[in-house]
């Protein structure tokens, strides 16, 4: 099941409720100037971090294939 581009927020918050890291906060965030894809940070706690990562897609499309491998359900705060 693909996930729909308007469920999936540039700059702005969101909490995984489900899927990979649940817990964990993600923020989207689409890198103009360097490598023109997307990058998704995510941490634990988004006032005070003690673990986190991210992951890199080179477009819309293997942005969305990322979101549905990881299972992720978002709210978007």
């Amino acid at each position: 099941m693909a996930v729909p581009t308007t469920d999936i927020h540039l700059d702005r918050h969101g909490r995984i409720v489900a899927g990979e890291d649940e817990g964990f906060f993600l923020r989207v965030q689409f890198d103009a100037e360097h490598t023109r894809g997307y990058y998704v940070f995510f941490v634990d706690d988004i006032d005070n971090p003690s673990a986190g990562g991210d992951h890199w897609a080179k477009d819309m499309a293997e942005l969305r294939t990322l979101f549905r491998t990881s299972q992720w359900r978002i709210e978007w705060l």
